[in-house]
Formats: structure tokens, C-alpha cells, sequence
């Protein structure tokens, strides 16, 4: 784990932390993530790359994909709660339409094995369970903290409806709002464990979700 440099991991972490600010300004960074971005780039060995709080998204796609290659395209996205009628504008024009849902993903860098394992041991802790190391270089030790929550629902095949929307919306809304209550949990054991500030549980966060997965 000795391949980090410290020297081109501060270059690298002052290019990210520009870039965050700058297209933050030009509102091109999610909202619900932001905070939590920033927050753990002022820790002296991380810096963030990428990350979403999760999305909705609706697809011209035969059938879902994990890329964005041949045959697939995103037309829309929202990283909250959507409208049942705008979802079905979006794919009124299309013939073939997937509603997706993904939950928060995180690219963090951190300078020392310590420090990726401890993000590691929170992104699963949390409810992240494909979290882990992905890359290591001079630039640092490349932590992804992905969520669980995935839901893909055709909406059309060929031009004909394929699921009723309302219902269709409806739980891509509830599945995206329990991403977003495990990223709040993350980012509430991130202030915890690597700042020392006052946060909620994870006792009572799992309280909360518990009460908030019995509505579904």
C-alpha cells in the first residue's frame, strides 16, 4: 500500500476539490450530496471524485443495462421524487422505456490503508453492502461506497405500456427515498467516526428506517 505519493495526492485532491466548487457554482453537482462532499474533503487524507445521492431515471433502452454503450440511452433524471405525469411526457415520445432507480454512490480517495478500510467498514456498515477498494495508484487508494437499491421497471416495449405508471412511480419514488435515508446514515457515522461530531446512532437511524420501510 506504500504506491501512494503524497505529493500527487494533494495535487490531485486540490484539482478535485476546485472542480467540486466550480461545477457546484454552475449547479451541476446533486444537491443532497453536496454537504457530505465537502465535508469529507476538508479530512487531510480523502478527497472526493465522484457521486450521486441516487436517481430516478428513465431509459430508451430494449432492455436495462449497467453501461451507457450501444442500444442504451438515458433521456431524464431526478435526484428526488418525481411526478407521475412528468414521467409519462418523458416517455410519451419513446417506443421502448425503462423507470430506473439507483441508489448513492460515492469515489473517494484516500491516502492510506487506514483510512480506505475505515470508509469501507462505513459504506457497508450502513447498508452499502458493495462497497470497497477498487484502484490503487500514486494518487491514492480508490474507495467506491455503492448502495443497494436498484429498481428497473419497463415502462414500454415496442411503443405499447408495459406497467401501470402510477403504480410504477410510486415505487421508484419510495425506493429512492430509502437511498437517500442510507446516505443520511452514512454521512451521519462519517461525521462520527472520522470528525467527532454529535450524529445520530446507527441505533436510531435503523429506527427510522425500520418505521419508514413499514409504510411501504
Amino acid at each position: 500500500m506504500g504506491v501512494v505519493d503524497r505529493r500527487v495526492f494533494e495535487a490531485r485532491k486540490k484539482a478535485f476539490v476546485e472542480r467540486l466548487e466550480r461545477e457546484a457554482l454552475q449547479d451541476r453537482v446533486d444537491g443532497d450530496i453536496l454537504p457530505l462532499l465537502r465535508l469529507l474533503n476538508t479530512h487531510p487524507d480523502i478527497y472526493t471524485t465522484s457521486s450521486c445521492s441516487g436517481r430516478i431515471m428513465v431509459a430508451e433502452a430494449v432492455r436495462p443495462s449497467y453501461s451507457k454503450g450501444r442500444g442504451f440511452r438515458p433521456v431524464a433524471k431526478w435526484h428526488h421524487p418525481v411526478d407521475v405525469d412528468l414521467v409519462g411526457e418523458v416517455a410519451a415520445g419513446l417506443d421502448n422505456a425503462w423507470l430506473m432507480v439507483r441508489g448513492a454512490i460515492l469515489h473517494l480517495a484516500a491516502a492510506d490503508a487506514k483510512t480506505a478500510y475505515r470508509l469501507v467498514e462505513l459504506g457497508r456498515e450502513t447498508g452499502h453492502k458493495h462497497s470497497g477498494i477498487i484502484a490503487i495508484n500514486r494518487g491514492g487508494i480508490f474507495v467506491e461506497i455503492l448502495g443497494e437499491e436498484r429498481l428497473d421497471i419497463p415502462l414500454k416495449a415496442g411503443g405499447r405500456l408495459m406497467a401501470d405508471l402510477e403504480a410504477a412511480v410510486d415505487m421508484a419514488n419510495k425506493t429512492l427515498a430509502l437511498a437517500k435515508l442510507r446516505l443520511y446514515w452514512l454521512a451521519a457515522r462519517i461525521e462520527s467516526a472520522l470528525f467527532g461530531v454529535e450524529a445520530p446512532t446507527s441505533e436510531e437511524i435503523r429506527a427510522v428506517i425500520r418505521r419508514f420501510l413499514q409504510c411501504l
